[in-house]
């Protein structure tokens, strides 16, 4: 697959822009999820950060809370609501560009025991990769952020023998979620150009994940404590995902390995994007904390109200607490004075600090040999239900609470039908418009004249009608408030469902996967024991004995793997396109359909030369002789629809090399095809040409995804 230049265009580098389709969101969508364990007044820490990013960004908020900015390329809103057990901030950013709608949000939600939860999304409406946010790496430096027993920071570590039971133990942190991305050193490698090697591809990684550098002798003592299928070959990355098992080949295929031939040919920022997609998807499956699931749900209501201009929930509005864990607010007492403002930030006291100046910790990790306890507010956050926000201020605060900065009258979104703040609320206000001439307030015929345009406006000839009309468009809009939050609670509800449904699926992958590997294994074994063998005494058959071959683990030990086929079987593909399929095959299970296909096209161009089968590939899948390796006939296509073939364009996508004694141009358009799984638009395929009939052998000419077909966009 060509790989398009980058270009610097709009918010971010063009690295990524796929069809719908094609797009998993899971690799391309920044998400991460941060525990924090803080005592400090760390939410005051996050408000300043948050600001001091969004006034980089030319979006300076005013202060006080809620605080809004709307320009024609970007809106900005920071909130706090109160809660029972604690407080919640969100961040809200969406900006317009060339590179289409980019929408950040960051969630903070901590207790009033102290710690709590950090969440930053970041989503492209043209799906397109998106980098983590700036925002992130200063939220890691000003705010104590623990996976596990350790701390989670934006470095790559030299792990050396002094620190290696610390790496292990990082490793085999039952209470680890974030994977740990691991290179290794040659012997007698310069490490500190090794450590710059690994931070280049490891920039995407910042609060998603772990990174390090292992010495020669460290990557040696990893293999003999984990079995030498969990090493690392230097210049490759592997990512280790939490619990790994000791001395199991099977639970190895769970930590992905990025090849070296596959990260030679990238430039290093878009090994860093395949790096950081690995992490993001690692992060996605990781199921949300409660609490900042209901958090945002709480703020998506509190939203929707103030776009219908609602200052509570109408009587008849049912409750929510059924669907969400969110118990609904309780309603405030009448006000005995006016109710003052929110605080505003307090940058004078909390100020954010160049992450420049900040001094390299002395050791890699804080050892987790003996880690103290978190406390109990904080070890299960994830199981937390949120309880309700707590109803907004009616009277004067007390007097120990700091004042109250005025609101600026531009923090209300525009109501629906109204001009949107065409100025920032940092502004100087603009000089007042004069007013046009209008009759005199004195003049008998203005009240008539307006009068008749209300009558007009509203369709109804005497101003009892008019009052009764404005009533019903307040009860319209009433219902429709109402509506629009059952509406909100029915997704809620959807999204649950489905992300339960995708865990489920993720998990019944995995045992498939286990459960081919086993069968592989089997009939590994079978063929051992079985005449499959030649017999010691004939030396004429040069008939590789598959047997002997090691099954790969990932698409990109085929490549490898496949050689030892060359006897019926010659793979003329670009093998960094298939390397590309490990990214997306994340339980491995489409590689394992990919070997026993190329297995099967063996055994057939061998069945073929033995007089054991005398007929089509087609039929051989149909009637496998005994002891010949198998594929599902439903799996193999002979060609494609008539409307993708009659197109020159899609004809030339499936052209690919093979000898020139096959074809005197050297290429063969190549309709036969194996399906190798679905994984979206990704569905990995194998075309080839059988020439049996000729060279005695099966072409294979291409291994990676789905390739067009006349139905795309």
């Amino acid at each position: 697959m060509t790989v398009p230049p980058l270009q610097a265009t709009g918010r971010r580098a063009d690295l990524s822009a796929v069809e719908d389709s094609t797009v998993d969101h899971r690799y391309y969508d920044f998400s991460s999820r941060l525990r924090v364990l803080d005592d400090g007044d760390w939410l005051a820490r996050f408000e300043a950060t948050t600001r001091a990013w969004l006034a980089e960004k030319n979006n300076e908020l005013s202060p006080g809370l809620p605080a809004v900015r709307l320009t024609e390329a970007a809106e900005a809103k920071l909130d706090r609501l109160e809660f029972a057990s604690g407080t919640a901030y969100r961040l809200t950013l969406v900006e317009q560009g060339d590179q289409g709608e980019w929408r950040t949000e960051a969630l903070a939600y901590s207790t009033h025991r102290g710690g709590g939860w950090i969440s930053v999304t970041v989503h492209n409406s043209q799906n397109r990769f998106a980098n983590r946010p700036r925002l992130v790496p200063r939220l890691l430096e000003h705010t104590e952020v623990r996976d596990g027993a350790s701390e989670l920071v934006d470095d790559t570590w030299i792990i050396g023998r002094p620190h290696l039971k610390e790496f292990l133990d990082v490793l085999g942190d039952p209470s680890r979620d974030a994977p740990v991305f691991v290179t290794a050193a040659k012997p007698g490698a310069d490490l500190a150009r090794v450590q710059e090697w690994m931070a280049r591809r490891s920039r995407e990684l910042a609060g998603l994940a772990h990174s390090y550098v292992l010495d020669a002798e460290s990557n040696a003592s990893l293999m003999r404590g984990l079995g030498r299928a969990m090493g690392i070959t230097p210049g490759t990355i592997r990512s280790f995902a939490p619990g790994p098992v000791p001395h199991d080949r099977t639970d190895a295929l769970r930590h992905r390995v990025i090849g070296r031939g596959r990260l030679e040919s990238l430039h290093p920022r878009e090994a860093a994007a395949l790096v950081g997609r690995i992490a993001r998807f690692e992060s996605a499956t990781r199921p949300e904390p409660a609490v900042l699931r209901d958090a945002r749900r709480a703020f998506d209501r509190k939203a929707l109200d103030d776009r219908f201009r609602r200052r509570a929930r109408p009587q008849h509005a049912p409750e929510r607490a059924e669907s969400t864990g969110v118990l609904a607010p309780e309603r405030p007492e009448e006000p005995t004075a006016p109710a003052p403002s929110r605080p505003g930030p307090a940058p004078a006291t909390t100020p954010v600090e160049d992450a420049r100046t900040r001094t390299p910790a002395p050791a890699p990790l804080p050892s987790p040999l003996t880690p103290e306890p978190p406390p109990e507010e904080s070890r299960q956050p994830a199981t937390e239900e949120l309880p309700a926000p707590a109803p907004e201020p009616t009277g004067p605060e007390p007097a120990a609470q700091e004042p109250r900065s005025p609101a600026p009258a531009t923090h209300d979104l525009p109501v629906p039908f109204e001009e949107p703040v065409g100025h920032s609320p940092d502004s100087a206000p603009e000089a007042p418009t004069p007013p046009a001439p209008v009759d005199e307030p004195s003049s008998p015929a203005a009240p008539q004249l307006l009068l008749d345009q209300l009558f007009r406006l509203t369709g109804v000839s005497n101003l009892a009608d008019v009052i009764d009309h404005v009533r019903t468009m307040d009860q319209l809009v009433d219902e429709a408030a109402v509506e629009a939050q059952n509406a909100l609670e029915e997704r809620d509800r959807h999204v649950d469902a489905a992300t339960e449904l995708t865990r489920t699926v993720g998990d019944l992958e995995r045992e498939l996967s286990t459960e081919l590997t086993r069968r592989q294994s089997a009939e590994q074994n079978v063929r051992a024991l079985s005449l499959y063998r030649a017999p010691e005494g004939d030396a004429a058959r040069t008939d590789v004995h598959v047997a002997d071959l090691e099954v790969p683990d990932q698409f990109s030990d085929i490549p490898i793997a496949v050689l030892g086929l060359e006897k019926y079987v010659e793979f003329t593909g670009n093998g960094a396109v298939t390397e590309e399929l490990d990214e997306f095959d994340t339980v491995n299970l489409a590689a394992k359909h990919c070997w026993d296909g190329l297995l099967a096209l063996h055994d057939y161009a061998r069945a073929c030369s033995t007089g054991d089968h005398d007929g089509s590939l087609f039929t051989y899948l149909q009637t496998t002789p005994a002891m010949h390796q198998g594929f599902a006939v439903s799996k193999f296509a002979a060609v494609e629809s008539e409307s993708t073939m009659s197109r020159r364009d899609l004809a030339e996508q499936r052209r690919f090399p093979v000898p020139t004694s096959v074809d005197p141009s050297g290429a063969m358009v190549m309709w036969p095809h194996l399906k190798l799984g679905k994984i979206g638009r990704i569905s990995p395929r194998l075309h080839f040409h059988d020439d049996v009939s000729g060279s005695g052998k099966v072409y294979v000419g291409y291994i990676g995804r789905h390739l067009g077909l006349a139905g795309d966009r």
